[in-house]
């Protein structure tokens, strides 16, 4: 037993630390640490501080980042060490849980918490800067609860867990629901209200007051995410293949997939080999629906350790002496020996709109893009810009700090960008894109008032390269003329873009050489960036002059 507990404190230890040498950070993130900065800051919990949008899936993970903000904490080593010391709990509830699963096997088999903490991707989240580590130990725990609920205390901590796990992504609530049906299961067969109770009235004392809060302060009962990562539309040809993509790389997890119906239909049986494999079957259900996740593995995290925890218990059930020591082994080195699969670590590049996350966001490539965004605080940080921006954007918007900016990607902080329908299915989540669609895309920033876009949009600046903009090597996009923006950033080092005033005045001087077709497109496009936004009444009146002859 003592040789057990040794392995499993060299487990968690190992585990950590690989965690932290392969540390990384997702830009998703920045979405959450930037709704927890103006929190502080006295904006309110919004993206930004003109619109309440909930474009985050993490409120409680946020909450906890505000609170780090507000004691003077980096944020981003906040959510790494929280989230490191997050993993390390999960691997400690998973074996904990393993014991519950088969009360009467005394002795410790720490299979389940051996896969977990050798599991790659399992490490790999915990310190991305999002809420996955926490809410893998959230789940864990309230299973193991669950598994063993045999008082109404255990269903009271039971809700409880399940009430965090629904603040902490929205998700949760699938694992909520789940139990909620165990707890009234085991009222049944008790012939007693103490479980549904013990269990129901913690959870709604801990979710109807947030949905309260979330109708009064959004005006949405559903999260802005929900129609912005179209979650509303089934789309579960992609997420089988998002199943199939994580259990053939995680081979050795296969076994527990494909007795999951079996040990499912053992109900009448009870045991907790049930209740298992129904929570890993639910949250698998909702998998496939919604499609999946544009990052390898993240969505199937939250029921990973629940599969190393069913190969646990077919193990302590069906195995004895030598043979549990031998499907031990097996499984650590069936984890270690992951098929790994290089076709989703190319930056760039996805298969099938998925790719593997950590991957894409190398540490120089992250550092150079949040230096782009120190250099725009530093010659813009007390101007109205505004600005939109895509995919690895969100980390430069937080360092900017701009004062406005639309997530012209999927729509997350947008209620017109996240109810527009899916064209075209393409990257899950990523399919509302405002580059999609040159109308569209002009339309949004025009009524938003943008300045710039955050990427070189080729197909504008190739046709009008006067509005390219290029801040710390960083190519962007002009979408109007402001001249006080403009003033702050002529001359700086780093900066470079065209005078427009002065490009205006020489194509007024040669337009009557041009032919009318390329007049009728070229003044409009010049109003539109120029003469709409600046009191400028003999270019304007030149310009229309032009176009009406």
């Amino acid at each position: 037993m003592r040789a057990w507990w040794v392995v499993l404190g060299l487990a968690i230890g190992w585990s950590c630390w690989q965690a932290v040498t392969r540390a990384w950070v997702c830009d998703d993130a920045f979405i959450s640490f930037r709704y927890a900065q103006n929190l502080v800051l006295g904006h309110g919990l919004v993206f930004n501080a003109e619109e309440r949008v909930e474009g985050f899936t993490n409120f409680s993970w946020t909450m906890l980042c505000a609170a780090a903000i507000r004691i003077g904490l980096d944020p981003i080593a906040f959510a790494r060490h929280a989230g490191v010391l997050c993993h390390g709990l999960a691997i400690v509830a998973t074996a904990w849980a393993g014991r519950r699963l088969l009360p009467g096997d005394r002795g410790l088999l720490p299979l389940a918490a051996l896969g977990v903490a050798l599991h790659w991707h399992l490490q790999d989240f915990a310190t991305c800067g999002l809420e996955t580590a926490l809410f893998v130990l959230l789940v864990v725990t309230l299973v193991g609860t669950v598994a063993g609920a045999a008082s109404t205390c255990a269903w009271v901590m039971a809700g409880v867990l399940a009430g965090l796990a629904s603040l902490t992504r929205p998700d949760g609530a699938v694992f909520g629901f789940l139990a909620g049906c165990a707890a009234l299961r085991a009222g049944l067969v008790a012939r007693t209200a103490r479980p549904l109770l013990g269990y129901g009235i913690p959870a709604l004392a801990l979710l109807l007051p947030f949905l309260a809060w979330r109708c009064h302060y959004y005006g949405e009962l559903l999260p802005n995410t929900f129609w912005a990562k179209s979650a509303y539309d089934t789309w579960a040809a992609q997420g089988w293949f998002y199943c199939w993509l994580f259990l053939t790389g995680y081979w050795i997890l296969l076994p527990a997939a494909a007795l999951l119906p079996a040990a499912a239909l053992a109900w009448r049986r009870g045991g907790a080999a049930p209740w298992l494999a129904g929570a890993i079957l639910g949250y698998g259900a909702f998998v496939v629906q919604v499609g999946g996740d544009f990052m390898f593995a993240r969505f199937l995290l939250p029921v990973t350790p629940l599969l190393y925890l069913l190969l646990e218990w077919i193990t302590r059930r069906h195995l004895h002496g030598r043979q549990r020591l031998l499907a031990l082994t097996v499984v650590a080195i069936g984890t270690l020996c992951w098929h790994r699969r290089p076709e989703l670590e190319v930056v760039g590049q996805n298969v099938r709109g998925i790719a593997d996350e950590r991957a894409q966001y190398p540490a120089e490539r992250v550092a150079a893009i949040r230096s782009v965004g120190i250099r725009l605080r530093e010659l813009l940080g007390d101007t109205p810009l505004r600005v939109a921006f895509s995919g690895t954007q969100a980390m430069l918007v937080y360092e900017a700090r701009v004062p406005y900016a639309l997530e012209a990607m999927t729509g997350l902080t947008d209620k017109f960008l996240a109810r527009r329908e899916v064209q075209e299915r393409g990257i899950p989540g990523h399919e509302k894109s405002l580059y999609g669609s040159m109308a569209t895309l002009l339309y949004a920033i025009d009524e938003r008032q943008v300045h710039v876009l955050l990427e070189d949009f080729r197909t504008l600046t190739d046709v009008q390269p006067w509005r390219r903009l290029v801040v710390a090597g960083q190519p962007m996009t002009l979408v109007r003329w402001d001249p006080a923006v403009m003033a702050r950033l002529r001359g700086a080092e780093g900066v470079t873009f065209t005078e427009f005033p002065a490009w205006l005045d020489q194509f007024l001087a040669t337009a009557k050489a041009l032919p009318p077709e390329a007049l009728q497109v070229a003044i409009p496009s010049i109003e539109q960036f120029y003469c709409r936004w600046n009191d400028d009444p003999a270019r304007t009146t030149a310009l229309r002059a032009l176009l009406a002859r």
